[in-house]
């Protein structure tokens, strides 16, 4: 009876000492998938942690981040969050470089801190000088065509009788304008599609990245960094060097005229987002579309991957990166299952990985540089000029605010409400001062 009853102490003991970490990971559904499989990899090599991935739209995600960082209530123990959140979220974030100090044993061996794309370092990782999170999902915006359409000799040769140059792939604003007008039935009835080029111009957080695509051109041009400096990665595109607004100025209204000179090329672009402008596409509607890396994999499916190409957005694209951080608000044992996990999701194998499997953008030059993922997507090329030239935007804690009076302010220009003039930009100056305390 005795031996009966120890072994079922012992028994006990041993489940008990091997019981499970449980760790809820919230992300952004573009994420999901790639963390899912992911997590069951992990726990095939960690059985001792339970990892729960829970998707929210981009709506709840950042609204349910802050509530529980700001009152520590350790709902969650990791988390993706949006570049341009970082500075709202950072004080409640881990100070993973000292972690990485204090862990180093249990750090992958093929981690590899140095391997991730310096600038995608810097700015989806680090705020105001510590590492806060892991570069993982490496978006930005790219700019997909109708291969088969721009490759079509008849239409080449129409094109070129049209305007009077070779059909080429747009490096400027200026050439899309052409070659969307080409492409549109109203000014060609004999375009094979209805309009040139999908744009979303929302009054959505959507308008806020939108409108760097074009600002972006002119803020880094020359003369726009003579007028108004570098821009540094914590305040963006959106200001000068020395952080003030850098919109309410001749490139900022350049930038509006160029996105309104196109608006007549596109089907409904103050009503169209994410989901419109990609369904335009695999439509056949047009022929032009920028769009963020992820639609690719939707695109290959149901266009067909060689109708599809692929550059780097004309004049500058915008970042859209996604990191994984730590709740720095959970005991330390959900810490350590945390920061084994979120190591390993952004491990040079598992972003090489999630990119072939989930066309998750890479954030390590090693993927970039990997014989099979160059073969694999046509992407890579596009990308690797893209990361050292993309604008960004504001990333404080100001940034929700300031969004939010933007859009109203673009919204109503674009729509015709309010005059496209520099007074109308002054004024929304202004009111980001007001925000500012400046």
């Amino acid at each position: 009876m005795v031996r009966k009853f120890l072994t079922i102490v012992v028994a006990l003991l041993a489940v008990a000492a091997f019981a499970a970490v449980k760790i809820s990971v919230l992300c952004s559904p573009d994420n999901a998938d790639a963390l899912k499989w992911l997590a069951g990899e992990f726990m095939k090599q960690n059985p001792d942690i339970q990892v729960e991935i829970v998707p929210l739209s981009w709506e709840v995600l950042y609204p349910k981040l802050l509530q529980d960082l700001r009152s520590q209530a350790g709902s969650f123990e990791a988390f993706t969050y949006d570049v341009m959140t970082t500075g709202a979220v950072s004080f409640g974030l881990e100070d993973l470089g000292e972690f990485m100090k204090k862990y180093a044993n249990l750090l992958p061996a093929d981690f590899d801190i140095d391997d991730f794309i310096p600038q995608v370092l810097e700015e989806s990782g680090k705020w105001q000088g510590k590492l806060i999170g892991l570069p993982f999902y490496n978006n930005t915006m790219l700019f997909y065509y109708r291969k088969d359409l721009f490759e079509d000799p008849k239409l080449r040769q129409a094109f070129k009788e049209k305007y009077g140059r070779e059909l080429t792939l747009p490096v400027t604003w200026e050439e899309v304008k052409e070659i969307a007008e080409f492409f549109t039935k109203k000014f060609n009835k004999n375009s094979p599609t209805e309009y040139g080029i999908a744009l979303m111009f929302p009054r959505t957080h959507t308008l806020f990245y939108m409108y760097l695509l074009f600002f972006g051109e002119y803020r880094n041009a020359p003369l726009g960094i003579m007028k108004h400096g570098t821009a540094d990665l914590e305040y963006g595109e959106y200001f000068t060097a020395d952080r003030k607004p850098a919109f309410n100025s001749e490139e900022g209204l350049k930038a509006l005229e160029m996105m309104k000179k196109l608006m007549p090329y596109s089907p409904d672009p103050l009503g169209s987002d994410y989901g419109e402008t990609i369904e335009y596409f695999n439509q056949g509607l047009v022929a032009m579309v920028p769009q963020w890396t992820g639609p690719y994999l939707i695109f290959k499916s149901t266009v067909g991957a060689a109708k599809v190409g692929i550059i780097p957005m004309p004049g500058r694209s915008v970042s859209g990166q996604w990191a994984l951080a730590i709740n720095k608000f959970i005991p330390e044992d959900k810490k350590v299952a945390a920061f084994k996990f979120i190591t390993f999701a952004t491990s040079k194998w598992a972003d090489k990985q999630k990119f072939l499997r989930f066309a998750v953008a890479p954030a390590r030059m090693s993927t970039l540089k990997d014989p099979e993922v160059r073969a694999a997507d046509p992407r890579v090329p596009a990308l690797e000029v893209t990361y050292v030239s993309q604008t960004h935007r504001p990333r404080i804690p100001e940034e929700p605010r300031l969004e939010d009076i933007t859009v109203e302010t673009l919204s109503k220009i674009l729509a015709g409400t309010l005059p496209l003039s520099m007074d109308t930009l002054n004024d929304l100056a202004k009111k980001w001062q007001e925000v500012l305390g400046k």
